[in-house]
């Protein structure tokens, strides 16, 4: 292997986690240009490597010292583009609180969308995050990413009801999806053309998109080879809405629709009698169920929360191959239930961590929705097993492989992009040294985050 010293850089730490295999002690990760071409312990370093190469590094090795080096982690579902509406709502339940959001954002211009993003988009970074599955209502989480330096899976989302107008819908989706695909600017272009940035199609929830619509954005998905990003069971109003009817998304859906139709001429009852009239719902099934029984579910699909599951939906997930996000944080804030994780760890479910938008939760940090997460589900199920190890994983490798980016990102090896978090141990005590349990119940700061190799945190603060 003939190696340009001055294309690598080489760092050391306490700990680096591989993911792929066991934890190293006083480890070095070599870093060519945008990729990993080497793991190993320190002391190995000098036999492996001939001094002219180490003498020819465009840097100094840069030891982290008691620090931990890992991949970047992957969050799972967020809503990037209503950042700026953090702390506006922190009381009401689901509906009464997306029709506030709803409201707000309807008013916003193009300026207000992308600093709210690009709000989301750092803070994310700064929280050790390096790839983002985002739900986008205004495209400018593309925009917000590429600047940022992110990596990135953006769903444009998609609404309607109706059938008769389906194609109509789908159309304008596709209008702004090639409005976007051919933006102007420049960072947006090469991240996607790269794909370090993928562009697809979010169908937003069951009780927002008809059969008809969503089976064009599955189709158009899986001819893409893209993944599509949905809400599913996030909660009960959704469950009664799809199984018989739900008075309170009737309201929401009739506020909706009167607000971006203001010439609108029909009445709150016209609407409400139009939504009676829906012959797709209203037949006894669950979200699940009823997507099941439209074709809708299958591998592409990531659902997020879930937090309604029955065992027959459950093993409806399962048989679909159909992946999770898992938002607890924001299904407690949202009012809207805890999620049976372990009911969806022993059925062999796909899942990750997502913290959803700062709308509906305290920041974007993953590895505080770790911690959230294991506390309550410790407190509800004292006897569950779930490891700090297993909880890292499906932040980083897990998460890589419901994307199908586990041959890119997801853990440190060989021939892997250079997607490295370095997170600081402060305050060590003489306690344990399993650096999973430091990581995530220690305490911690994030020192450095690299994305293709180029350094987009570095020492706690943005480049």
């Amino acid at each position: 292997m003939h190696l340009d010293p001055s294309d690598c850089r080489i760092l050391f730490a306490h700990w680096v986690l591989p993911i792929s295999g066991p934890p190293m002690k006083d480890a070095a990760v070599v870093i060519e240009d945008r990729t990993i071409i080497d793991v190993l312990f320190k002391a190995e370093l000098s036999y492996k490597y001939p001094p002219e190469f180490l003498e020819g590094l465009a840097e100094e090795p840069h030891d982290y010292g008691d620090a931990i080096l890992l991949p970047g982690l992957i969050n799972l579902h967020t809503h990037l583009d209503y950042s700026a509406l953090r702390c506006s709502d922190v009381e009401s339940g689901m509906f009464d609180w997306i029709c506030r959001l709803v409201s707000t954002s309807s008013k916003w211009g193009p300026d207000q969308w992308r600093s709210s993003a690009a709000f989301g988009a750092r803070e994310a970074a700064l929280a050790g995050t390096s790839c983002i599955v985002d739900s986008s209502f205004s495209g400018y989480s593309v925009h917000a990413l590429a600047e940022t330096g992110l990596r990135g899976i953006v769903g444009l989302e998609l609404f309607g009801l109706r059938d008769d107008e389906a194609n109509a819908v789908w159309g304008h989706w596709l209008a702004k999806y090639d409005a976007l695909k051919n933006t102007t600017e420049s960072a947006s272009r090469v991240a996607m053309a790269t794909e370090k940035i993928k562009l697809t199609v979010a169908p937003h929830a069951p009780y927002t998109v008809c059969p008809t619509l969503w089976l064009k954005a599955t189709t158009w998905a899986q001819e893409k080879g893209l993944p599509l990003m949905a809400h599913l069971s996030e909660s009960h109003e959704e469950c009664q809405w799809i199984g018989s009817d739900n008075r309170r998304i009737d309201e929401y859906l009739t506020f909706v629709k009167k607000l971006f139709n203001p010439n609108l001429a029909t009445s709150d009852s016209g609407i409400l009698e139009e939504l009676s009239q829906i012959r797709w719902k209203g037949r006894g099934a669950s979200p699940t169920k009823h997507l099941k029984n439209y074709g809708l579910l299958d591998d592409n699909l990531i659902a997020a929360h879930t937090v309604h599951l029955d065992d027959d939906d459950i093993r409806i997930l399962v048989e679909t191959n159909t992946k999770i996000a898992h938002c607890p944080r924001s299904n407690a804030k949202l009012r809207n239930g805890r999620a049976s994780l372990e009911n969806l760890i022993a059925a062999g479910l796909e899942f990750g961590l997502g913290t959803d938008g700062l709308a509906s939760n305290d920041d974007l940090n993953l590895l505080n929705e770790a911690r959230f997460a294991t506390d309550l589900h410790r407190a509800h199920l004292p006897t569950m097993q779930w490891s700090s190890e297993q909880i890292v994983n499906s932040m980083t490798l897990d998460a890589a492989r419901i994307l199908n980016l586990n041959q890119e990102i997801g853990s440190i090896e060989a021939g892997k992009l250079a997607d490295i978090a370095v997170f600081k141990l402060e305050h060590r005590t003489h306690g344990s040294d399993n650096p999973y349990d430091l990581l995530l119940h220690g305490k911690t700061r994030l020192l450095d985050l690299f994305v293709d190799g180029r350094a987009i945190v570095v020492g706690g603060e943005l480049v």
